[in-house]
């Protein structure tokens, strides 16, 4: 009986598998060779016909394997960072982890007696001892030994034994119930290779082997093995003896059956390359597992991409640096390398191959440090600069930019698109021109020649703004809806004015203490309703009147419903009401403009959320006195050059808007309100008010912390944009999502439809990031709407562009 002849029996018996080409193919046999051996098997009485005897079966039972040692506690440092977290072999690859399904399948061919070698984060097997009934077994020198510390620690389990690693992934069951004799995987590895090669004689049993030039075109040992009992007594004696040894410390058990091979030969089970899998590091893995590229979840990797701004995709060449700190692992991203510490010491840099790394000192966590190598070298005194390089980083930036804006799914509150036509002016070279003063302090002393050329457009500006919010004094200068509030607080306000605000856990702007306070205004918060989602407007204004308040200031962030601010008595102090959230729906007359009803009131904002303009800002009031401390200290005082092209862009947006912005604000509101329903029949905490969902684009989704962080986290690697919240506002946790920008793209209900299918998924702990991926390409073409035709356009762009 030679192993061949015994193979051939075992294929019968284990898989019913007669068929001569079908073994041969199996076996790396040819058809002559399994034809003799059959025959052989039939003169000696193991084979009737095909039919195995009661010689073959008796034979194979003395053969039977009788357990099998899962070899678990390694650190797998070359797993950074996942290893920092989870052992390796309990990750899943394809859904299935790891270690379990290895035990799934030893359980298929009868082997059900298992012990698992544990060491580092022993105690996250535990839990295998109840479903599997499998044997813990310890070894305490994971850390400072290799695996034939583990096979040492196992040696009173050590019979007929099947000896495998927790982390190796087979494609299909190759266990096998029955052996001739001790074997180990081996699997072809075409070319060159650095894994261990081996040479067989005619049986398939191993006869050396071998590392370094001669591993080419080779069968190299790759997955599990199997001992005998006879191999089960050598090795552990051959271990034991050689213990103490100072060069046994590094070694794996198979480089000590290596030096005694004669004695402690084995037969080679020859597998198909497309079976066994051992993943060496994460970059391996996201080869066979495409969602490890986008989703390992691993805490660490999802830090980095936050500090970052990337996916985990662009997270690449990770390399354990143990050797420094065993806390400290080197990776790239984008163009530069970084380490890593997960345990930092407050150490100033990070020496490692010549280079130098320093902190990246704009990232501050507790628990990670962040270093960056310097590869700003000098060379005889400047810097060496690959401009070719550098041009196509840049390139490669804005593709990507464009193409994730083309992607994703536009879910955030705070931005908005704007059309073709308003976007006009931005390359129209206005950018480089100056202007001082505004429509109503323009004159040409001490201004720019060529300046009057743009006052057209500011005198337009403020006609436009008068018809739309009914505005006799509009400023344009300032850059942004926060930029706004700093410039009328410098205007208006002096140090030691009390301030009354809306609080950020309220849905005010977080900002806004933090600017006016530096301005030294004092701030305490307005009364707040939480119930009613509003100010306690009785209780404001006895505040108001007893404390000698002089602003009162309204930044409303989070909001499903307009501020009542009509309702504040402004008889002796100055409202400051920021409307970026509900600009667009006081424009198109949806919701109260205060500017038209109370005195005594600078209205101001953004203009890039619910108004579809460019990512400017605007301030409008009826009062002349505000307008004179305004006028003339914004420019040329506090700021010199007033950005036109953002300004004649935003004048463009305003006289789209005049023409449909009606039409654009209440399908947004409807797009508010149909998702939100779909949500709240999906299961989801909607907030409501007044029995509306939402009078705004804003929808509120309450959470608990684990669900709030689960959605952000799929969210940022599904490309759908939104924002979380921890405030009482949304009962402590919640999502918030917006509309205006699918109302842009004039989405109807089956959109919506999808969309509440998409957030859905994204609850899902497990979430599979290529599946909710393909659900948001599947949603209609952005396209922006409510806007002007592609003539119009046309015709603005040839006169400035031919």
């Amino acid at each position: 009986m030679n192993n061949l002849e015994f193979n051939i029996l075992r294929l019968n018996k284990e898989k019913g598998i007669t068929d001569i080409n079908e073994i041969a193919n199996i076996l790396y046999k040819t058809t002559d060779e399994v034809d003799l051996s059959m025959e052989a098997l039939r003169n000696e009485q193991f084979l009737d016909g095909e039919l195995l005897t009661s010689a073959a079966e008796n034979l194979l039972k003395s053969r039977k394997i009788e357990n099998a040692i899962i070899l678990a506690a390694g650190m797998s440092t070359r797993f950074v960072p996942l290893n920092y977290e989870t052992p390796k072999g309990l990750l899943k690859v394809n859904d299935e982890t790891l270690i379990e399904r290895q035990i799934r399948q030893l359980h298929e061919c009868g082997i059900t007696e298992i012990g698992i070698v544990v060491g580092y984060m022993k105690e996250r097997f535990e839990f295998l001892r109840d479903k599997y009934n499998v044997t813990l077994i310890e070894t305490k020198d994971y850390a400072e030994r290799n695996n034939h510390a583990s096979v040492l620690a196992a040696k009173d389990y050590l019979k007929n034994t099947i000896i495998t690693s927790s982390d190796l992934y087979f494609s299909r069951n190759i266990f096998q119930t029955y052996a001739y004799d001790s074997y180990y995987c081996t699997t072809f590895v075409p070319g060159k290779t650095a894994e261990r090669g081996t040479e067989t004689d005619s049986d398939d049993k191993i006869v050396s082997t071998f590392y370094g030039d001669k591993c080419y075109d080779i069968w190299v040992t790759l997955g599990y093995a199997f001992f005998s009992r006879e191999f089960s007594k050598k090795i552990v004696n051959y271990i034991e003896k050689e213990f103490d040894f100072p060069e046994t410390k590094n070694k794996f058990w198979a480089d000590i059956q290596d030096e005694h091979l004669t004695d402690l030969y084995m037969y080679a089970k020859r597998c198909d390359d497309d079976v066994v899998y051992e993943f060496d590091s994460l970059e391996e893995l996201r080869t066979y597992d495409k969602k490890y590229a986008e989703n390992s979840g691993s805490l660490i990797m999802k830090k980095l991409c936050y500090m970052l701004g990337v996916e985990e995709k662009y997270i690449v060449g990770l390399e354990s640096l143990k050797k420094i700190k065993a806390s400290m692992f080197k990776f790239r991203c984008r163009g530069d390398i970084y380490v890593c510490d997960i345990n930092p010491d407050g150490r100033d840099r990070v020496v490692y191959q010549g280079r130098v790394y320093y902190p990246c000192r704009d990232i501050k966590d507790e628990k990670i440090a962040l270093y960056k190598m310097d590869k700003n070298i000098r060379i005889n005194g400047g810097y060496q600069v690959n401009i070719e390089k550098i041009l196509d980083d840049l390139y490669n930036y804005s593709a990507e930019f464009k193409k994730y804006h083309e992607e994703a799914l536009p879910l955030c509150a705070a931005e908005n698109v704007i059309s073709p036509f308003a976007n006009l002016p931005l390359s129209f070279g206005f950018q480089e021109r100056y202007i001082m003063n505004n429509t109503y302090s323009f004159n040409m002393d001490d201004n720019f020649i060529g300046c009057e050329k743009l006052f057209p457009y500011y005198q337009e500006l403020s006609d436009a703004c008068e018809r739309i919010f009914g505005a006799k004094y509009t400023d344009p200068r300032p850059f942004t809806g926060m930029h706004c509030i700093d410039m009328i607080v410098k205007c208006v306000c002096k140090p030691g004015d009390k301030m009354l605000i809306l609080d950020k856990n309220a849905g005010g702007h977080a900002s806004v203490k933090p600017v006016a306070e530096r301005l030294g205004v004092n701030v305490s918060a307005a009364p707040y309703d939480y119930e009613k989602q509003d100010l306690n407007y009785e209780e404001t204004n006895r505040i108001i009147e007893e404390q000698g308040i002089k602003f009162i200031l309204l930044a409303p962030s989070d909001l499903i419903k307009p501020l009542e601010v009509t309702k504040i008595n402004t008889d002796n102090c100055v409202l400051l009401y920021d409307c970026s959230q509900v600009m667009g729906l006081i424009a198109a007359g949806l919701c109260d403009n205060p500017l038209l009803t109370m005195k005594n009131i600078i209205m101001f904002g953004g203009t890039h959320k619910t108004f579809p303009g460019p990512a400017s800002g605007l301030i409008m009031t009826n009062e002349k006195y505000l307008h004179d401390l305004m006028e003339t200290q914004i420019n040329p005082t506090l700021l010199r050059h007033s950005q036109m092209h953002q300004k004649i862009c935003l004048l463009f947006a305003l006289i789209e808007f005049e023409q449909y912005g009606v039409e654009y604000m209440s399908h947004m509101v409807h797009c508010s309100n149909y998702l939100g329903k779909k949500l709240k029949e999906k299961g989801f905490e909607i907030g409501e008010i007044n029995g509306h969902i939402s009078q705004t684009h804003e929808i509120f989704m309450y959470t608990s912390k684990e669900m709030m962080d689960t959605i952000y986290d799929n969210a940022y690697k599904c490309r759908v944009t939104l924002n979380k919240k921890h405030k009482p506002l949304f009962h402590d946790y919640g999502i918030r999502l917006g509309t205006q920008e699918l109302a842009r793209y004039n989405w109807n209900d089956d959109a919506l439809d999808k969309i509440a299918d998409i957030v859905a998924e994204l609850v899902n702990k497990d979430i599979n990031v290529h599946k909710v991926r393909e659900m948001v390409e599947a949603l209609p073409e952005k396209k922006v709407q409510f806007t002007f035709s592609d003539d119009v356009v046309e015709k603005f762009r040839k006169l400035m562009h031919d």
